[in-house]
């Protein structure tokens, strides 16, 4: 199984090394997101959302008041070319991990309220061959649930391009 993108950080890491990662099964639209746990700080309404400039690409919402700092918010769904949802009632706050002085937090739109998991390593099983989309890094199941590792690189990147 591919671990580069379980390796985001000194405490996933460390949770690698003990064989259990805590994570959140984040909802979107048709499919759940296995994000570390340390990679969302805080899941926030997103009805204050600022709608993103005209001409802006679909995926890119607009931005959020987090913090006292404006931060984007996207349509994971619309980065992997689906159609982006109409709702926006919950912005997961994901740390940056690519480039965190340009990109220190970003939304992201979840369909629902995220759940815990203790993940072990063992337990996950890598669907080699299952279809991934631009920003999605592998599909695995977890204790009989489908979810996606998102590629947080990619997201980043297109954020940033």
């Amino acid at each position: 199984m591919a671990t580069t993108q379980l390796t985001l950080n000194q405490t996933t890491l460390l949770g690698a090394t003990t064989g259990t990662i805590a994570c959140l099964l984040t909802p979107v639209t048709g499919k759940q997101l296995l994000l570390p746990n340390v990679t969302v700080a805080e899941v926030v309404a997103g009805n204050e959302l600022v709608p993103a400039p005209e001409g802006s690409p679909e995926w890119k919402l607009g931005a959020l008041r987090w913090r006292d700092q404006m931060i984007p918010v996207v349509a994971f769904e619309g980065l992997n070319g689906q159609g982006v949802p109409r709702e926006c009632e919950r912005v997961a706050i994901v740390s940056g991990i690519s480039a965190q002085r340009d990109l220190p937090f970003y939304g992201i739109v979840v369909q629902g309220i995220p759940r815990l998991a203790k993940v072990k390593i063992a337990e996950l099983e890598d669907l080699e061959g299952a279809a991934t989309g631009p920003v999605e890094f592998l599909q695995v199941r977890y204790a009989g649930e489908l979810a996606v590792i998102p590629d947080l690189d990619a997201l980043e990147a297109h954020l940033l391009g």
